[in-house]
C-alpha cells in the first residue's frame, strides 16, 4: 500500500482550491479524479463575491474572463418587482459568471504547477475509514488496481459516497433544472432576472454576450421541452423575455434533476465531505458551489492552524460547517417549496413579499449579505 498525508477525490473547483490552500501551506496533497478533461462541460457557473474571494487568494481566480452581476431582479407575474443591488450592500458587484472549463482549467494549470500537488487520474472504486487512516482503493488509467493510505481524505466530488450514504436526507422535487443558452434582443447589462413564474422558477444570467436560462420545470413539462426548442423558446417568451425583446436559443437544451440531499455528517474519524459530497441544493438561489467553496475557506483555515492532522484537530469542521449549510438548504428548500405553491391566496403571499423586499432594504441587505458571504 502507497501513502499520502492528505488526499482530495475530486478534480473540480472545490477539490482543486483546497489543494491550492493546503499546498500553500506545504502540505503535500493528491488529488484523484477520473479524468481531468474540461472542455466537454458546458456549463456556466454563478460564484459570489466572497466566492470571488475565496479564489483569488490562491491565485485561482479569472478576472478577464467572468461576467459581473451587479443587480438581481427578483419578480412575480403582475405581482411586484425588488432589485437588489451591489451598492445597496456596499460591493464593487453582487457575483459573477463563468464557464466551468475554463475556471477548472485555471485551477488545474495552478495545481500542476505546483509541486506540493500530486495530480492522478484514475476512478476510486472503494473508500475505508478508520481511527488510524482512510483507505482508498482506485483503478488508473492503465488499469493498474492502486491502494492509498491517508491520514486525511476530502471527498470533494458528490454524486457516489452521498448516494451511498443511507442515512442521508433527500427530498425529490419531482423537476428537472433545464438549462439553456439563450440571446435576446435588448439585453440589460450587469442584471440577472429572477422570475417567479406559474410553472416554476425562472432564472436569466448574463455571460458574454447571451444568457444562461436555469427553469426549474415539473418532470413532464421538461421533458416536452428538451425536444421541442420552439415551444422552450415561446414559453421564455410569454413568461418573461418579451420584456427583453424576445428570446432565441443559442446551443442546444440540457436538464438534471432536481433533489436536495444532505449526509447525516460531513465529518467522520480520517475523512470528510465538502461540497456536493456533503449535500446537493435546490438551483434557485445559486447556492451549491458557493456553500462548497466556503466549506473549502473553513477547512483550510482549520488546517493551518492545526499542522498535525488527527480526529480532534479537525472535529470543528463540522461544528463551524454546520449553520451556514443548514442555513442554506432550510431557506432553499423553503424557497423552491414556497415558489410552486397553488392558488391565489400564495401567488398573492409571494407577491407581497417581493413588494415587501422593496420596501424594506435593511431586510434586503440582510438576505443579501446572507447569500453572498454564507451564515457564521
Amino acid at each position: 500500500m502507497l501513502h499520502q498525508k492528505i488526499i482530495i477525490a475530486g478534480g473540480g473547483p472545490v477539490g482543486l482550491t483546497l489543494a491550492l490552500y493546503l499546498a500553500r501551506q506545504n502540505k503535500e496533497v493528491m488529488v484523484i479524479d477520473q479524468k481531468f478533461d474540461y472542455h466537454q462541460d458546458g456549463r456556466v457557473l454563478a460564484l459570489s463575491y466572497a466566492s470571488m474571494q475565496i479564489l483569488a487568494r490562491v491565485n485561482g481566480w479569472l478576472s478577464t474572463k467572468i461576467s459581473p452581476i451587479r443587480c438581481v431582479q427578483i419578480s412575480h407575474a403582475g405581482l411586484g418587482i425588488s432589485n437588489i443591488d451591489a451598492k445597496s450592500v456596499g460591493l464593487p458587484e453582487l457575483g459573477y459568471t463563468i464557464a466551468y472549463s475554463g475556471l477548472c482549467d485555471h485551477l488545474f494549470n495552478q495545481a500542476k504547477s505546483h509541486g506540493n500537488i500530486q495530480l492522478l487520474n484514475a476512478k476510486i472504486n472503494n473508500v475505508n475509514d478508520s481511527s488510524n487512516y482512510a483507505l482508498v482503493d482506485c483503478v488508473d488509467l492503465a488499469g493498474n488496481s492502486l491502494t492509498y493510505t491517508s491520514d486525511l481524505l476530502i471527498m470533494a466530488e458528490g454524486g457516489k459516497l452521498l448516494a451511498s450514504d443511507k442515512k442521508r436526507i433527500e427530498h425529490d422535487y419531482q423537476q428537472k433544472a433545464v438549462i439553456a443558452k439563450i440571446r435576446v434582443k435588448a439585453p440589460v447589462g450587469d442584471v440577472a432576472f429572477e422570475r417567479f413564474t406559474g410553472i416554476g422558477p425562472l432564472v436569466l444570467l448574463p455571460h458574454d454576450s447571451y444568457y444562461v436560462v436555469v427553469w426549474a420545470l415539473d418532470n413532464e413539462l421538461a421533458e416536452k421541452v428538451l425536444i421541442d426548442n420552439d415551444l422552450f423558446i415561446k414559453m421564455l417568451d410569454e413568461h418573461y423575455t418579451t420584456r427583453l425583446g424576445g428570446a432565441s436559443l443559442s446551443g442546444s437544451i440540457s436538464s438534471f434533476p432536481l433533489k436536495l440531499t444532505q449526509a447525516q455528517t460531513r465529518l467522520k474519524k480520517r475523512l470528510i465531505l465538502l461540497g456536493n459530497s456533503a449535500q446537493t441544493v435546490h438551483p434557485i438561489s445559486a447556492q451549491g458551489l458557493n456553500l462548497g467553496l466556503r466549506d473549502v475557506a473553513t477547512l483550510a483555515h482549520l488546517l493551518e492552524a492545526n499542522q498535525e492532522i488527527n480526529p480532534d484537530n479537525i472535529q470543528r469542521f463540522d461544528e463551524f460547517r454546520s449553520n451556514d449549510a443548514n442555513s442554506v438548504i432550510g431557506f432553499t428548500h423553503f424557497l423552491a417549496s414556497f415558489v410552486e405553491k397553488p392558488g391565489r391566496l400564495f401567488q398573492h403571499l409571494r407577491g407581497a413579499g417581493i413588494i415587501g423586499l422593496s420596501n424594506l432594504p435593511f431586510i434586503q441587505n440582510k438576505i443579501a449579505k446572507r447569500l453572498i458571504y454564507g451564515s457564521k
